[in-house]
């Protein structure tokens, strides 16, 4: 094993989290390997957008952010045929499109130092004395940690990470088409304001969202494919009837993905050796599924964890320290005693406590936007 295959920390995903953690790692002088089985800029499905909060964590400017960019101080949430708008002083996040943003985090990366493996899947992984192993196609690489940030299907979470098969998920199905500004601003009077609707059961919900070319149109519930392809084809339709997806507007087909929400199913996160973060960890916010934030802070915690073992903490310390800091940060992962009661109580109380929440302007600021996507 020469010294070149030989790393501080391999990070298994090079989107958001794992490019964040492999950023701060290079730039502080570690020696850093992120591996991905796609070959950037790749097609990611997200409604994204952006808080400044996590702008801030990334240490990047939104006004010197060269890509697409729909900055917005308003968002919608629309139940039983009725729209309600809450509106801000400043842009409270914004809108990027993940094709892109992913892959400029990931050149970021690159710029620092990073070594970058494009094209090739983990196929192995496993201890090798002090040192964990990673298998590819094409080459083995060792590393003091391994960072997993592959996302629901993160290899490191599915060997290392105690997933059950039962483990629940919320499924969702996305389009993201480039259309053009000008055409989406006559289907939308929002155009560039993120429009939610909210499922008549509140188990999930759908979204119409324009950002700049871009329209990103999509739905996820806690449930199975068949329920949420019914829901799906029920929001497409009321879309269509009032005009926001006319006949004759193209779009790119629907795609799914799925994600955990740590809530619903702890996982261990963290172990000699290993690192678990964003999708990986479940770390998504437990309503909205946004998931951008948490996998952005879940990274640079994961790179301050790394720097913690390669300065003499040994990973075992290291990996109680990042359990402490994402306990401290998302929760233990283990639901409150009011979230215990909250799933006892019957449905109808539930969707009475949703219905007040889309109607009352300040429970929708504060408990739907601020607590919920983290606008703000």
């Amino acid at each position: 094993m020469s010294s070149s295959e030989v790393y501080d920390a391999i990070v298994v995903g090079g989107g958001p989290g794992g490019s964040t953690a492999a950023w701060r790692l290079a730039r502080a002088g570690a020696r850093v390997s992120v591996v991905d089985r796609a070959t950037f800029p790749r097609v990611k499905l997200c409604a994204g957008w952006v808080t400044p909060a996590v702008w801030r964590r990334l240490e990047i400017d939104p006004a010197t952010y060269p890509l697409t960019l729909q900055p917005f101080a308003s968002a919608t949430v629309e139940h039983s045929g009725k729209v309600f708008e809450t509106a801000w002083a400043r842009p409270v996040s914004y809108g990027i499109v993940r094709r892109e943003f992913d892959h400029h985090l990931l050149e970021r990366a690159r710029g620092a130092g990073a070594t970058v493996v494009e094209g090739e899947g983990v196929r192995g992984l496993e201890r090798e004395g002090a040192l964990m192993r990673v298998e590819t196609g094409a080459r083995s690489m060792h590393a003091r940690v391994v960072i997993g940030a592959g996302g629901h299907h993160c290899p490191v979470a599915r060997a290392l990470g105690g997933i059950q098969p039962t483990e629940p998920v919320v499924v969702t199905q996305e389009s993201e088409s480039r259309i053009g500004a000008a055409r989406l601003a006559s289907l939308t009077r929002r155009a560039g304001t993120p429009e939610l609707f909210a499922e008549p059961d509140f188990r999930g919900y759908g979204w119409y969202f324009t950002k700049g070319d871009f329209l990103n149109v999509g739905i996820g519930c806690l449930g199975d494919g068949r329920d949420l392809h019914r829901r799906c084809a029920a929001m497409l339709d009321r879309l269509k009837e009032d005009g926001r997806l006319p006949a004759d507007l193209e779009i790119e087909p629907f795609r799914g993905h799925a994600y955990t929400i740590r809530i619903e199913s702890p996982r261990r996160i963290a172990g000699p050796g290993f690192l678990l973060v964003g999708d990986a960890a479940g770390l998504a916010r437990p309503i909205s599924g946004e998931g951008i934030g948490p996998a952005v802070e879940s990274g640079a915690i994961a790179a301050e964890a790394v720097t913690r073992s390669v300065d003499g903490a040994g990973p075992a310390a290291a990996a109680e320290w990042y359990r402490a800091a994402i306990a401290e940060r998302f929760g233990s992962g283990e639901p409150s005693w009011a979230e215990r009661v909250f799933t006892l109580l019957p449905h109808a109380a539930l969707e009475l406590a949703g219905r007040t929440v889309c109607r009352h302007p300040y429970l929708r600021r504060r408990f739907l936007f601020e607590g919920a996507f983290g606008m703000g």
